[in-house]
């Protein structure tokens, strides 16, 4: 396991203060996805056994590319699709890449489209001040979080 660096810890500090006005799915949010996708990956249909750590919820759409915390913003991913493959590629474009198969790949897209139309009625738009708001308060903490790491780099070339 990697140690923790101020780069790991920046990027929690994002995501948890970004959690706090768009928050992470619930139990019941999370079980409505794994029915939707019958526990397969939605880009590589392994089946996926809920039970162990290989079932991922993927932002579809990263945090960072405009993306929400919406249950309907992620889709089912096995491990090797979300964590080793995708990273920030967009949704279909990784699709189609992964897939050689246009029949294949115009089921799992459309798979995937009906899960984000079902959350077009479910979400609620996300008010451009406040998210304009949130966004000031996270670089406020993250530059307040660079001058605490410089400082700290100084200590120990004191020491």
């Amino acid at each position: 396991m990697p140690k923790d660096t101020p780069s790991m810890a920046k990027n929690k500090i994002r995501r948890c203060l970004t959690a706090i006005v768009d928050p992470h799915p619930g139990e019941a949010d999370v079980d409505l996805l794994w029915r939707h996708f019958e526990s397969t990956c939605a880009y590589c249909g392994l089946a996926l056994d809920r039970a162990s750590r290989h079932g991922h919820l993927d932002h579809a759409v990263s945090t960072t590319s405009g993306g929400s915390n919406s249950i309907y913003s992620h889709v089912l991913a096995c491990a090797r699709c979300n964590g080793d493959e995708k990273r920030e590629e967009h949704w279909d474009t990784f699709l189609a890449r992964k897939c050689d198969d246009p029949e294949v790949v115009r089921q799992r897209r459309e798979r995937i489209e009906a899960w984000f139309a079902a959350g077009r009625t479910a979400i609620r738009p996300v008010d451009a001040e406040l998210q304009r708001q949130a966004q000031l308060i996270v670089e406020e903490a993250l530059a307040s979080f660079d001058d605490a790491v410089r400082r700290m780099r100084q200590l120990r070339s004191v020491a």
